[in-house]
């Protein structure tokens, strides 16, 4: 380590020697330094400035990922960095201008204690010399760091060394003046009434203003919070006398002088590169308002999950309870929930993690409704569980944060799916391997799980054969309602949201081919997509304003229009399943690249539904096929009969239990409570 600053000094004591040879006055040639310090770092403040614009500019998205992983740090820290690359925010190089001052404090901390070596530029013999005269001759042994300061101060004083070579020396050392505007740099201030005072006063008022302008000015600091402000204000403040106090008055006016300076470069980097022409900070302020906005939200919420949770940890005797990951998992639970209402006196415990879960406005006598979503409070109920059985739709339980009862080790645990597709193409290598029980959409899902036990050698669930009580519903809803033929046919696509989706990948080129076909055409995103890329479909809206058969609908808030289209056009998302056996319509299947969770699926003899299923309910083209997109669309609405009996087919061949797997469900859950199966 003595190496190292051994070289700081050195190369810092040049540019100080410099210095002082160009003025001739020891504290001009400590402000000459600052500001020459302040000029050679300015490329790097320009550099620093692009990152911090960066930053703000990212800051809406890194809102948006704060309040939707806000009880997930880890998935936040992941999407996090995924949002740094993204936009080529580098955060640790906001560490540069500390590491430098740090650098150069240090440094310049070693010169002022040598301005024998680096003011008077004195040889490294003749300052040996004068060392050995201070600590023989005069026997100055406590000086320390500061012997050279200690050896100026005797000579000063009319002391000289009697070896007559070192005469020359003297002479200059006598005439040089530490001195600069009646303050003796050279010495530490004190909280005596002196002179040397003005160091630490003027250190802590150079940084007020450093701090008052920065806040006004600082593309970083523009955008903080005003708490945030004045706490680095007041700790800057407070640093600056402090560490006045600590060093000799060289290096204090070294740092207010550099406050002021450090005004100078930020107005010159807002010159070069003005923030306004990078950021909408009205946008900005928006964003942050709703940040703020969610984050009361949370904190309401989360004194209101630490109620529920007590509750719930408070149930005695519990046998049946259901966790949904969110809202819209409801419709996945109903058909069974109804089902056990109806039939039995079973007291349902319902967990959610979504605050506006759609259970808490069902008030039913049967079911009891928890809100529970952080960590702290998730991970220790799974853990301490006690219930006769827990039905859910999230796969790979024990893998990841979710764990089986470590108090319990008969609890029953319950699979039901919440899509239509393949168990082994789109769930991970032994998602379902911890559960006891797996209800089965239908007799691919079955078969799938059965030849990935006996590849993988894992135990033998319960299969039941249940269905989709989701289907169940929407027929029923679809049925009951009236369905007028449209004058223009309606086509909607419905991208999945997985990587190079159709909206990632051609979305203008199959908008484009079906622009002028006769038919109007909805693109509705994944909510998902909609969310972390907003800007991509405001941009699709602008460039099809003018066409009025084209809509990009990004608010959900409106009915979904899924089952009133006459065609849906998607790529592997489930609801192509859902939409075919709901309607009896066909479905355009573009071939973008599949996802594959398992690269053993292949593995097995049973192929996934997801890719067989495809051909059976509509029509598979590739990326390269949709400037025919046009003629495709309309020779498929004009063979509807015939792909509504081959859906028809297919449901019926695939499927388990249409119209009645609620029921299905629900009884079993009843009679395996009830010890009857």
């Amino acid at each position: 380590m003595s190496h190292v600053m051994g070289v700081l000094y050195a190369v810092l004591g040049k540019v100080m020697i410099f210095c002082f040879q160009l003025v001739r006055n020891y504290g001009l040639s400590i402000v000459l330094f600052t500001l020459l310090t302040k000029v050679l770092l300015f490329p790097v403040n320009l550099m620093l400035q692009k990152n911090s614009i960066r930053m703000v500019q990212l800051q809406p998205e890194l809102n948006v990922l704060k309040t939707k992983y806000i009880d997930d740090k880890d998935t936040f820290t992941d999407e996090q960095l995924a949002l740094y690359k993204k936009y080529g925010y580098h955060p640790l190089l906001d560490l540069v201008p500390l590491f430098v001052q740090i650098i150069l404090v240090l440094g310049l901390v070693g010169v002022i204690y040598r301005p024998l070596s680096y003011a008077l530029n004195l040889d490294r013999s003749v300052t040996d010399a004068l060392s050995q005269w201070l600590t023989g001759t005069l026997g100055i042994t406590d000086s320390g760091n500061a012997w050279q300061i200690a050896v100026m101060h005797q000579i000063q004083q009319g002391l000289s060394p009697a070896d007559g070579a070192l005469s020359g020396a003297v002479e200059t050392i006598r005439g040089l003046n530490v001195h600069f505007l009646g303050l003796d740099l050279s010495e530490c201030p004190t909280l005596s009434l002196n002179r040397l005072l003005t160091i630490p006063l003027f250190s802590g008022l150079s940084a007020w203003l450093m701090c008052h302008i920065q806040n006004r000015i600082n593309v970083l600091q523009v955008t903080q919070a005003t708490w945030n402000k004045v706490g680095v204000m007041l700790f800057t403040i407070a640093f600056s006398v402090y560490f006045s106090f600590l060093v000799p008055a060289g290096v204090g006016l070294y740092w207010i002088c550099g406050n002021l300076f450090s005004i100078l470069s930020m107005v010159g980097v807002n010159l070069v590169m003005p923030p306004k022409k990078h950021i909408d900070f009205a946008y900005l302020e928006k964003m942050e308002a709703e940040r703020k906005k969610a984050e009361a939200v949370h904190r309401v919420n989360r004194k209101r999950e630490r109620a529920d949770y007590k509750r719930f940890c408070a149930v005695q005797d519990m046998q049946l309870m259901f966790y949904s990951e969110s809202n819209g998992f409801y419709k996945y639970f109903k058909g069974f929930i109804d089902y056990i209402c109806t039939h039995s006196d079973i007291q349902i415990h319902y967990v959610t993690s979504d605050p506006e879960d759609k259970i808490f406005k069902e008030h039913h006598p049967h079911i009891t409704p928890y809100y529970i979503a952080s960590d702290s409070c998730l991970i220790p109920l799974f853990m301490k569980l006690e219930c006769d059985m827990c039905v859910m739709t999230l796969p790979d339980l024990e893998k990841y944060h979710i764990k089986r009862s470590r108090v319990r080790k008969d609890v029953e645990y319950v699979y039901t799916d919440h899509g239509i597709g393949s168990a082994a193409l789109t769930y991970r290598k032994n998602a379902l391997d911890w559960f006891d029980t797996v209800f089965c959409t239908g007799v691919d899902f079955k078969n799938e799980i059965r030849e990935m036990e006996a590849l993988y050698g894992s135990p033998e669930k319960r299969l039941v054969e249940v269905g989709y009580p989701l289907l169940d519903d929407m027929i029923a809803q679809y049925q009951a309602e009236e369905h007028p033929a449209h004058e223009k046919p309606r086509i909607l696509i419905a991208p999945s949201w997985q990587p190079d989706n159709i909206a990632d990948s051609c979305a203008e080129q199959l908008l484009d081919a079906l622009s002028g076909s006769g038919c109007t055409v909805t693109l509705r995103p994944h909510p998902q997509h909609v969310r972390h890329e907003p800007e991509k479909f405001e941009l699709l809206k602008e460039k099809y304003s003018g066409n009025p058969d084209i809509e990009i609908q990004t608010d959900f808030s409106s009915n979904n229009p899924v089952l009133e289209a006459d065609l849906l056009i998607t790529d592997w998302s489930g609801i192509g399943w859902e939409y075919a056996f709901t309607t009896k319509k066909p479905v355009l299947f573009i071939n973008t690249p599949m996802k594959v969770m398992n690269p053993d699926y292949d593995k097995i003899e049973t192929k996934p539904i997801t890719i067989t299923m495809r051909s059976e309910t509509g029509r598979v083209i590739e990326i390269s096929e949709l400037p025919q997109a046009a003629e495709i669309v309309r020779e498929m609405l004009e063979h509807q009969d015939a792909y509504a009996e081959a859906i028809e087919a297919a449901c019926k061949a695939h499927m388990y239990n249409v119209g009645k797997s609620g029921a299905v469900g629900g009884r079993y859950i009843i009679k395996s409570l009830r010890k009857e199966l």
